[in-house]
């Protein structure tokens, strides 16, 4: 038996024990976080969340729930602010915690459902029309002298039966038409769910943060940051023009996309030129080895053609129909379009060195060579797989003292503007909702009017036609992106022209594109074309006129171009060129004149040669 000491020793050895195994023990608590803060890549997208917390003492792993299950698992950041230390970070998918739908798209499945049972009811009615139909076919009226029937009974009894098959036949087609009907509504609602519902991923994700503290904490505050996928902007310009004495109006646009698996609502959002999937290590170059039975897998692209021109066009899908909604952004730029309902797309492309980055929920990215002016692309399904992680966390642990002379730190936001060696970012100043539904979100971010000098060009030879071009200068800093132009002159929209800022010079030189209201014509003046022949070799003269009429309200000034044959051999000469007006580049032999043309006055230009070359020669002279 325990004398009365070993009895307290006992009792206290027991009391700390508990104390201990409840102070070790770890409590799992929920806590709501909110997305502050989107910086949108042109891959990808930064989100901040913030939250706050209470817990007691000892061990607590707290559970943010609702995140996006397309973490970036080595971009996940959670920094805490209190009396506690972070001890570890899980990100881990939950299954049971799905995606909210959209009020659109739970409206849109309601109403198929009621279209559903529609059909189904006409479906009935039809089945027992035809069985009535049926009935009667198998019960034909027998008539004739042993029937018990009068003629005129008879006679009723037929016209009954006629009439009744007659009305049948008109309600069977009146069914079977509601049904076609009904069949094509539910295919236009199958194929518009299948775009507002594009991913098959509806599991979200936890981010399970354990904190240990020595006393109980009422005022902790988190900050999480990670990368999502799935997400991208690109930009576009409406360019408007009121007339050659006017300054450009450019609207910038960012369209803007998501299907990261949480809603970005009222939300900062800042768009940024940065791609943080780029790789910066120079490639290497490895041994190429050939070897037998060697075979190409299955192409999931199809060209057709050379690139001519700089306009691309095709059609996105996956082995089961086309994509509506997929991205196509050319490589490295902000230069992008969307699929129609249809699957199709058209870009514009700066050159045939460029490379398209096609993209769609749920399928794995290709990227295809921008070589041809027609590309169709198959999408693959996503093989990746979501695995629970285990991330790097911030831990905080600080006096009162200092945790209250840090308590209003911020992180350092991007102005309105904001400027790197080797990014541009815009902040949209009121707060922006961009759903987590592949759909392309327009915001238009800045107007800019800019001062320019307008000239008309016209290559009479290639293409009767005025263009209109716009140079401007010190475009460097305004901060803006490549980019497609939808083109507006004098209130009319006259097409798309492309903002290639790659191949700029010091002077930004846009193309916007035909002017109807300048006529030009280029015919061959038959009077001196002739041909001469001097022992074994002759001559040929050829001559042309170029006739510019202004028909504008407003004089213009337009740059014409031509040019001259040029020998390669000595066997043939090129003489008595003219070119009155024009400047002549001697290497390249091409004749520019730079005209003033006042309103509705014409301007003609002449050009001249003669080639002289061997008897037997055949040139192409005109």
């Amino acid at each position: 038996m325990m004398n009365n000491q070993s009895k307290k020793k006992y009792v206290l050895v027991c009391f700390l024990l508990a104390t201990m195994a409840m102070f070790s023990q770890t409590k799992t608590k929920k806590v709501n976080s909110k997305i502050e803060k989107v910086i949108v890549f042109s891959q990808g997208a930064q989100v901040s969340r913030t939250a706050n917390a209470t817990f007691d003492s000892g061990k607590t792993e707290l559970v943010f729930q609702g995140i996006s299950p397309k973490i970036d698992k080595q971009s996940l950041q959670v920094k805490g602010k209190g009396r506690f230390t972070i001890l570890s970070v899980i990100h881990q998918n939950n299954f049971l915690n799905t995606q909210q739908h959209r009020a659109e798209i739970s409206k849109l499945e309601s109403e198929k459902r009621e279209w559903e049972l529609k059909k189904t009811t006409e479906t009935n009615i039809l089945s027992i029309l035809k069985n009535e139909e049926g009935i009667l076919s198998k019960n034909q009226v027998v008539g004739g002298t042993n029937s018990g029937l009068k003629t005129t009974d008879l006679r009723e009894a037929v016209e009954f039966h006629r009439q009744r098959l007659i009305d049948l036949v008109k309600q069977k087609t009146e069914i079977e038409q509601k049904i076609m009907g009904i069949d094509t509504t539910l295919v236009k609602l199958d194929k518009q769910l299948k775009a507002l519902n594009q991913s098959d991923e509806n599991a979200t994700s936890d981010i399970v943060v354990t904190v240990s503290a020595t006393n109980a904490v009422a005022n902790a505050s988190f900050d999480i940051d990670y990368y999502v996928l799935d997400a991208g902007w690109y930009s576009n310009y409406d360019l408007r023009v009121e007339d050659v004495n006017s300054p450009i109006n450019l609207l910038l646009k960012a369209n803007i996309f998501q299907s990261s698996g949480e809603d970005w609502k009222d939300v900062n959002m800042s768009i940024s030129s940065g791609n943080p999937t780029e790789s910066g290590v120079a490639p290497t170059i490895t041994p190429w080895y050939l070897g037998l039975n060697q075979r190409r897998i299955q192409s999931t692209v199809q060209t057709f053609g050379q690139l001519v021109g700089n306009t691309i066009s095709g059609t996105v899908s996956d082995y089961i129909g086309p994509l509506a909604g997929a991205n196509v952004v050319v490589r490295g730029t902000s230069i992008g379009t969307t699929t129609d309902f249809n699957g199709n797309y058209t870009l514009k492309v700066p050159s045939v060195n460029s490379e398209l980055v096609f993209t769609y929920v749920g399928m794995e990215e290709k990227i295809v060579p921008a070589n041809s002016n027609v590309v169709n692309v198959v999408l693959e399904q996503s093989k990746v797989a979501l695995e629970e992680v285990v991330v790097m966390g911030y831990s905080s642990r600080k006096s009162r003292k200092k945790y209250k002379e840090e308590e209003d730190y911020s992180i350092p936001m991007e102005t309105t503007v904001a400027y790197q060696p080797t990014t541009i970012s815009y902040e949209i100043k009121d707060p922006y909702t961009v759903l987590s539904d592949g759909k392309v979100y327009t915001a238009e971010i800045k107007t800019f009017n800019l001062p320019a000098k307008y000239q008309y060009l016209s290559i009479p030879k290639l293409d009767a036609s005025a263009y209109l071009t716009a140079k401007i200068t010190d475009w460097q800093d305004l901060n803006l992106f490549d980019g497609e132009l939808n083109l507006f002159f004098e209130g009319a929209y006259l097409g798309k022209s492309l903002l290639d800022l790659q191949n700029a010079s010091d002077t930004l030189e846009v193309s916007l594109g035909k002017d109807k209201g300048i006529s030009i014509a280029r015919k061959q003046l038959k009077e001196f074309k002739a041909k001469q022949f001097l022992s074994s070799y002759k001559t040929e003269s050829r001559a042309f006129e170029i006739s510019i009429k202004n028909n504008k309200p407003y004089p213009i000034e337009i740059v014409v171009m031509d040019q001259l044959p040029i020998s390669n051999t000595k066997e043939i000469t090129v003489q008595e060129e003219e070119y009155k007006e024009g400047t002549l580049a001697e290497e390249t032999k091409i004749i520019t004149w730079k005209v003033a043309i006042p309103s509705k006055n014409e301007k003609k230009l002449t050009i001249k040669y003669k080639v002289k070359s061997p008897k037997n020669a055949s040139l192409i002279l005109d």
